[in-house]
């Protein structure tokens, strides 16, 4: 029997290891991690293009680095800060999310696990949005940047091409959970 993994497994894999991820640490702790990836995705970005600007673009701050600064690097380096910001958010952010626990067992359940496969879908699209090398903030085509694994992965162009969706979903489930929760603070 061979095996030949493919991108829509990684993604499957992905998702599934995040959900059961989200069940170990809770849904505040998931939610944190949202937060986190939100603000991560902007950093990110947003050194991103700061590095395209000065070492890349048409007149680059320092020629000697710019000669050895490819698309590749860019890539790796907004995927790199994203996870590191995500991380140290998420150990170390100074904010700290404080639900009140759902009093049906089926509720949190299910809220944890919705949180986990937005959380889960919001990490994997952000990382496939940086693998082809688009800027969220300037905008782009990505189908044409993905070439080959676009083509040829169905779960890839899900996530590629409804990423406004995965990027909107979990700030709106927290927002309309935020007005279901029992508990209500000034």
């Amino acid at each position: 029997m061979q095996f030949d993994p493919s991108w829509d497994l990684f993604i499957i894999v992905f998702f599934a290891i995040v959900v059961a991820y989200s069940f170990i640490i809770g849904r505040n702790y998931t939610l944190k991690i949202i937060i986190a990836t939100y603000i991560a995705i902007l950093t990110a970005d947003g050194m991103g293009n700061l590095l395209e600007k000065y070492f890349v673009g048409g007149d680059p701050l320092i020629p000697v680095l710019a000669n050895n600064f490819s698309a590749q690097t860019l890539v790796l380096t907004k995927v790199i800060v994203f996870v590191v910001t995500i991380v140290l958010i998420a150990i170390k952010g100074g904010f700290r999310i404080d639900l009140p626990p759902e009093k049906q067992k089926l509720v949190n359940f299910f809220m944890t696990a919705s949180y986990g496969i937005l959380s889960a879908g919001l990490l994997i699209a952000t990382i496939l949005i940086y693998i082809s090398g688009v800027s969220f903030v300037e905008g782009g085509e990505t189908a044409t940047l993905m070439g080959e694994i676009y083509k040829s992965s169905v779960l890839v162009r899900i996530m590629i091409d409804g990423y406004s969706w995965w990027f909107s979903l979990p700030a709106l489930a927290f927002v309309i959970s935020s007005f279901l929760s029992e508990k209500d603070e000034i």
